[in-house]
């Protein structure tokens, strides 16, 4: 009996199996170590309640700040490698970069407007407030 007829289709199948079942057993741990976390802030929480201790402060990780141009940056790279590379293979499709390259400068020039535009009107809101009011008054409260 030869034994790689066997194996070798066997391995084709239960290595995509075990990637997924890794996966899903990485992704059920990570959710159940968040439950335990937040059952053990609500429990400290509860407690300072009942004696009537200061609440601590909640374990809010801090926002991360997303840079808005990087997706740009990585298609115009992918875009201009795979242009170069082509032309220097002497490939007369080199253009095909293009589906990369493309779409990357418009992902920078949509997000350069955006912020740039998004400064703008900060500039203009805080130039209209009155003096000593950082931020516009709440309209909902405003009866």
């Amino acid at each position: 009996m030869n034994w790689e007829s066997i194996l070798l289709p066997a391995m084709g199948i239960m290595v995509p199996i075990t990637a997924i079942l890794v996966g899903l057993g990485i992704a059920l741990a990570a959710l159940k170590h968040r439950a335990k976390r937040n059952q053990m802030e609500h429990e400290e929480r509860m407690l300072a309640i009942e004696k009537g201790v200061a609440l601590p402060p909640a374990m809010i990780p801090p926002a991360r700040t997303k840079n808005p141009y990087l997706w740009g940056f990585i298609l115009i790279a992918v875009g201009s490698a795979v242009a170069i590379g082509m032309a220097m293979e002497g490939d007369p499709d080199w253009a095909w970069g293009g589906i990369f390259l493309l779409p990357g400068v418009a992902l920078l020039l949509a997000n350069w407007f955006y912020v740039r535009d998004k400064k703008g009107k900060e500039a203009d809101t805080q130039e209209s407030l009155p003096k000593g009011m950082d931020s516009p008054p709440d309209e909902s409260k405003v009866g």
